[in-house]
């Protein structure tokens, strides 16, 4: 059974314990309990047998004082994470295949370099 399946199993107990609690019911209600026990089994067979495996591929000292790693993340893609210096706030964000290629085959431009280490603009929720 597939990992979202679970999730959808979780939240439904979820909203069924919620319904529980509404109604007065709870922890010293045998429903609750079963259902509480069977939340917990469903929720812990979750990213065990589908593991999200993120896995460092390039660690580099970028051209200024900075760095720049390049993960890769099975569910996303690429990543890279990039600090202008030691110290300084780290700036995550998912790029394009050509980008990756690009740092992986080490040809690293000062243009690229600024994009990389520009916080995202973008504030809110």
């Amino acid at each position: 059974m597939g990992c979202g399946v679970k999730w959808q199993q979780v939240q439904e107990l979820d909203r069924a314990l919620g319904s529980l609690r509404r109604a007065g019911l709870g922890p010293g209600d045998y429903a609750y309990n079963e259902l509480w026990k069977i939340r917990g089994r469903v929720f812990g067979q979750i990213g065990y047998k589908f593991p999200r495996a993120v896995t460092l591929l390039l660690n580099l000292v970028a051209l200024s004082p900075g760095s720049i790693k390049l993960f890769h993340d099975v569910e996303a893609g690429w990543l890279v994470e990039a600090r202008a210096k030691p110290g300084a706030q780290v700036v995550r964000r998912y790029v394009s295949d050509d980008i990756a290629t690009t740092l992986l085959t080490g040809k690293l431009t000062h243009e690229l370099e600024e994009f990389l280490m520009a916080p995202d603009p973008y504030i809110g929720e």
